[in-house]
């Protein structure tokens, strides 16, 4: 009771529920909240400091950033801020305007990264190599997902389609999703003939793609969550996306703290450990079945870890082939 009561009491503020509406849209780090909401650091970091100590939110220090999001995992805790956000009012004019702002930090932040992504498109597909292991990446990844024969792949982020072109023995079907234009124009150039009739490319936004739920049989991420404002939800597509027993593989980079990565390389998250994937996946109806790592040989890069997360067979299922 006295839990719920100091919970009650945070939320009963209009700054702190100001933040507590942002960051029900995705994570955002400090800096980012006092241009969109105009209030002083020390202001926002108090509120935030205040949700925090009552567990309505929790900070995830990458770097020199540090990330502020809802927390995920108590129940109660998440029923009392999913009622708060609920009794928001949607024409509150405050909060209208800091959502305005919000998309205005976000498509600053895009123009950013489809600059970076625009400079390497024509890049014959080796986006990355200058710090990636590619084909020990590749060749691990063909080894965790199997021989298959997968009836139907996606390639969530496909960039210039290298990854479909990879798995391309192994599918009936692949279908990449990607939302910037010159990378798909490089991916369609780089599958076209080659065996790759089977293979297609579409513009499309991972986080809400145009294909039906339960298609796949597997489903990739391949160096894209870094990039993201909430890779969660990317993970959560991807698990829409998937029929119960399907394969989801993540490949990106373990936690560090390279920070020129934000700059150099347009990165959003300085890589990810295995409670982030761990718990994203959960949440999802995902388990994680198995983990590789790909130590670097240069001191100044990440390593790269694979996850290969399953997705739970539901029990209406169970119950058909019983």
């Amino acid at each position: 009771m006295e839990k719920t009561a100091q919970i009650l009491k945070t939320l009963g503020h209009v700054e702190r529920l100001r933040i507590l509406s942002l960051l029900s849209h995705g994570e955002l780090t400090v800096s980012e909240l006092v241009q969109i909401l105009g209030l002083s650091q020390p202001r926002i970091t108090q509120y935030i400091n205040s949700l925090e100590a009552v567990g309505i939110i929790e900070r995830l220090k990458e770097g020199s950033w540090v990330f502020s999001r809802l927390r995920r995992g108590n129940t109660a805790v998440s029923a009392i801020v999913a009622t708060a956000l609920t009794a928001l009012p949607a024409d509150d004019a405050i909060l209208r305007s800091d959502l305005r702002r919000l998309d205005d930090v976000r498509r600053e932040r895009a123009k950013a990264a489809d600059a970076f992504f625009a400079s390497v498109a024509n890049d014959q597909g080796q986006l990355g190599n200058e710090y990636l292991p590619q084909d020990d990446i590749e060749t691990l990844m063909k080894e965790m997902a199997g021989q298959g024969p997968f009836k139907m792949m996606v390639d969530l982020g496909t960039g210039t389609g290298r990854i479909l072109a990879v798995f391309a023995d192994r599918v009936e079907r692949g279908s990449g999703i990607d939302n910037n234009v010159d990378m798909l124009k490089v991916a369609r150039h780089n599958l076209a003939g080659k065996g790759h009739d089977h293979l297609t490319v579409r513009q499309g936004d991972l986080h809400v793609t145009p294909l039906e739920p339960a298609i796949a049989d597997l489903v990739t991420l391949h160096q894209v969550l870094h990039y993201l404002e909430d890779p969660y939800e990317a993970i959560l597509e991807a698990s829409r996306l998937l029929i119960g027993g399907g394969s989801l593989l993540i490949v990106d980079f373990e936690t560090h703290v390279q920070d020129s990565f934000r700059e150099d390389y347009a990165h959003r998250r300085l890589g990810f450990s295995d409670t982030d994937i761990a718990g994203w996946g959960a949440t999802a109806g995902l388990s994680i079945a198995q983990t590789e790592r790909i130590d670097s040989t240069d001191k100044s890069r990440p390593h790269v870890k694979i996850w290969r997360l399953t997705k739970q067979v539901s029990t209406d299922a169970l119950a058909v082939n019983g």
